[in-house]
């Protein structure tokens, strides 16, 4: 009996709609659940004070803070200290109800900074004033800046994040600013936020931080948003944005700095690259940092965020990005590119994180170098012609260390770290998935051997 082209047709689309509603079960909690977000009701004081860059140059800072009650008045005081004069600037309040309970997001921006100088500032609503802090501008000087990066913060509740921090802030207290790959907190809830904040808490109210948007900060659903209390926490966001795209960009030194959202659907990828295009072709400066969440070649698999790496990485290698920042995949990772003759070349990515949560890896052969088991952070120093990247472990022991140097002579990528064991371990694996880990392993650590 012959069956009709009509009935093949047809039998092979019910058998997609079947495979498909078994992905969707299978898949359903993990695309469209939220957790349900318990409830909370916040003090009438000011709170989780974050300082970031703002968005009129290099001088321009934001800070943001939450509070309960009814707020009737945001405002930021701030003096420069030693000189005796106290301004006073109006800030800005918003309303944010959530499933757990409703809150104030406030943020203010700070006039007339000047290079070199310290103040201290407090924060009020109403009568109600925050403690006082203090932070210091950068010198008037291009040739020299230092940051923190860190990787996925996306800490359990009642987690050991702050201590990890707190050893960061001590071992580089001379840092300027601080950059977060996104996923800084575990779930878009009031708790999560509260303790995300308490493992920065002593950093945030005096030093910048830039935070990419991760998948973390998104609420699941049809069309995934972005959590509403990211942007306000995060305030250069909110006039920042390119066509609904949660971008940010800064010339700081002789530096441009940018974070992009690669948690977006495909259709917002493609603005979101042209404002990457334009931003870049029209930067002058030496230096060009890029950060994102999800890796542009991800070490979970090597098929993994393919949209992201099509609609960035070209622009990455034409524009002469010099290093990118990444996190999502809770194990250290850097990768190079390479020239025709096999040398090393920009740019450089790096994939980090500071969870306690760790995940299973792929050896990606385009990396050089893994870590697993640890939390990471890394020190990146800029001078002159010199961009130095110190990966560091939970204890402050050196893990990796490279070198770009960038000249008339052209760019030169060392790697400084060929005498340092790499760790590949991960202890909570059994059976056959922690066999098959050991094997892929120790294939990796003969193929390093070799080269």
């Amino acid at each position: 009996m012959r069956v009709s082209k009509k009935k093949i047709f047809w039998g092979f689309m019910f058998l997609i709609l079947i495979a498909g509603g078994i992905i969707c079960k299978i898949r359903w909690k993990v695309w469209f659940y939220n957790r349900p977000e318990i409830s909370y009701v916040l003090t009438n004081e000011p709170q989780r004070v974050i300082l970031t860059f703002g968005n009129d140059g290099e001088l321009s800072r934001n800070v943001s803070w939450v509070c309960g009650g009814v707020s009737k008045q945001a405002k930021l005081e701030y003096t420069k200290i030693g000189s005796g004069d106290t301004l006073l600037i109006d800030g800005s309040s918003k309303f944010l109800k959530t499933l757990g309970g409703f809150s104030y997001a406030n943020w203010a921006k700070f006039k007339d900074l000047a290079y070199g100088d310290s103040y201290s500032y407090r924060v009020w609503n109403d009568d109600r004033a925050s403690s006082w802090y203090s932070f210091t501008m950068q010198p008037d000087s291009t040739d020299h800046f230092s940051f923190i990066f860190v990787g996925d913060v996306q800490d359990t509740l009642h987690g050991k994040t702050r201590d990890f921090m707190e050893k960061v802030r001590y071992r580089f207290p001379q840092v300027d600013f601080y950059m977060l790959a996104g996923d800084f907190i575990e779930r878009p809830m009031n708790c999560y936020w509260e303790e995300a904040y308490q493992s920065i808490d002593s950093i945030a109210p005096s030093k910048p931080l830039l935070v990419s948007p991760g998948n973390h900060e998104y609420v699941k659903g049809i069309v995934r948003t972005l959590e509403q209390r990211f942007k306000y926490s995060f305030s250069y966001l909110l006039e920042s944005e390119s066509k609904d795209n949660n971008v940010y960009s800064i010339d700081y030194k002789d530096a441009t700095i940018i974070t992009l959202d690669s948690n977006r659907d495909p259709w917002f990828l493609f603005s979101q690259r042209e404002w990457l295009e334009k931003t870049l072709r029209n930067s002058d400066k030496k230096w060009k940092i890029v950060m994102l969440h999800h890796p542009v070649y991800s070490i979970k698999g090597k098929t993994n965020n393919l949209p992201v790496r099509w609609m960035f990485d070209p622009l990455f290698k034409e524009y002469g990005v010099d290093l990118v920042l990444q996190g999502h995949e809770h194990n250290y990772a850097r990768m190079t590119n390479e020239e025709g003759d096999g040398k090393m070349t920009t740019p450089v990515y790096l994939v980090s994180h500071a969870s306690p949560k760790g995940y299973r890896l792929e050896f990606n052969d385009k990396y050089d170098r893994f870590g697993t088991n640890h939390r990471f952070y890394q020190y990146i120093d800029v001078k002159g012609d010199t961009l130095r990247i110190q990966a560091f472990l939970e204890n402050d022991s050196l893990y990796d260390d490279m070198q770009i140097v960038k000249n008339a002579s052209g760019v030169q990528v060392t790697d400084r770290a060929q005498n340092i064991p790499e760790i590949l371990e991960m202890p909570w694996l059994t059976g056959k998935k922690a066999k098959e880990f050991e094997q892929n392993a120790e294939k990796w650590r003969k193929r390093s051997l070799v080269q």
